[in-house]
């Protein structure tokens, strides 16, 4: 089989060239052919997945975190070429949520015998703060919207040195200033207006460097879950902090979750977030494309 090897520009693990080659080394130990992407920069990195998915290679290879996954994924999304991962990243969530091996020797085997499933992807349609025209982007993983978001932009700009725990250390720093602001939802159609301080729609169970935010959600069902937060106090927040990280804080009376095929969200001004990257200004649609993406998981 033929194999392309991209390399997230924001890998934060290790010697970049010692995990390349050995991810190289790794997938031609299984007899695939195996070629690397030339990527100094973000649009070469695009130009290079597409072209890569136009030639026709079986499988994209992905060596990095959640922002290296959705980049490569938006362009195998539609297409008979399947997507594999080597988490190497900061957060990983794609790949907790997908029961991908968190270690790159074992990722990297699995990428060269694991099995091919289809899964759903979002498309996700908003502005940007810099333009009006509406542009869509694929989202494997979460949306968050609300205090979720502003979290995300904080956690960008936490020392790299923390790894998964950056997104916790910037939930700690915006806990003291958190308060819910009013949104409105249209899922499929039935419109409810809701208070939040988190709001973030998933199609996998996990985000935020290993936080089980929609522990039942479901990426094989067509649906996405859409999880919202009420005003807690700063000890809540505390204690959903920590019970969020094994999924137990469903139980709580502040937490809701519903769901749905798309939903329209609608609020304040807020950069939303996809996968760790931002990806428009509220208002903004998220909807499930069923059997979108073809990933290379555990047998």
């Amino acid at each position: 089989m033929k194999y392309a090897v991209l390399f997230g520009r924001r890998s934060g693990r290790g010697d970049r060239s010692g995990v390349l080659q050995q991810t190289v080394d790794g997938l031609a130990s299984h007899g695939h052919e195996v070629s690397t992407l030339e990527t100094p920069d973000l649009s070469s990195a695009h130009a290079a997945c597409a072209q890569a998915v136009t030639e026709g290679v079986d499988v994209l290879a992905v060596v990095g975190g959640d922002g290296a996954v959705r980049l490569a994924a938006s362009h195998c999304a539609g297409s008979p070429t399947a997507l594999a991962v080597i988490p190497s990243g900061s957060g990983n969530d794609t790949a907790a949520s997908l029961a991908i091996p968190s270690r790159v020797g074992p990722a990297i085997e699995l990428a060269g015998r694991g099995t091919t499933r289809r899964i759903d992807v979002m498309n996700v349609q908003a502005s940007t703060s810099t333009s009006t025209e509406v542009t869509s982007s694929c989202v494997v993983g979460s949306v968050p919207a609300a205090v979720d978001a502003l979290i995300a932009a904080r956690s960008l700009r936490m020392p790299a040195a923390l790894g998964p725990a950056r997104y916790a250390a910037a939930t700690l720093a915006e806990i003291p200033g958190m308060s819910a602001r009013e949104y409105r939802l249209t899922l499929d159609g039935r419109t409810m207006e809701r208070s939040a301080l988190v709001l973030t729609v998933c199609n996998l169970p996990v985000f935020g460097g290993g936080m089980r935010i929609a522990p039942d959600a479901d990426p094989c069902d067509g649906l996405l879950d859409v999880v919202t937060i009420d005003t807690v106090g700063p000890l809540s927040a505390v204690t959903l902090l920590r019970r969020v990280f094994t999924g137990t804080h469903t139980a709580h009376p502040a937490v809701r979750i519903e769901r749905c095929s798309r939903v329209r969200i609608e609020g304040p001004e807020v950069t939303a977030f996809g996968d760790g990257d931002p990806v428009g200004e509220l208002p903004l649609i998220c909807a499930a494309v069923p059997d979108a993406l073809s990933v290379v998981l555990p047998r």
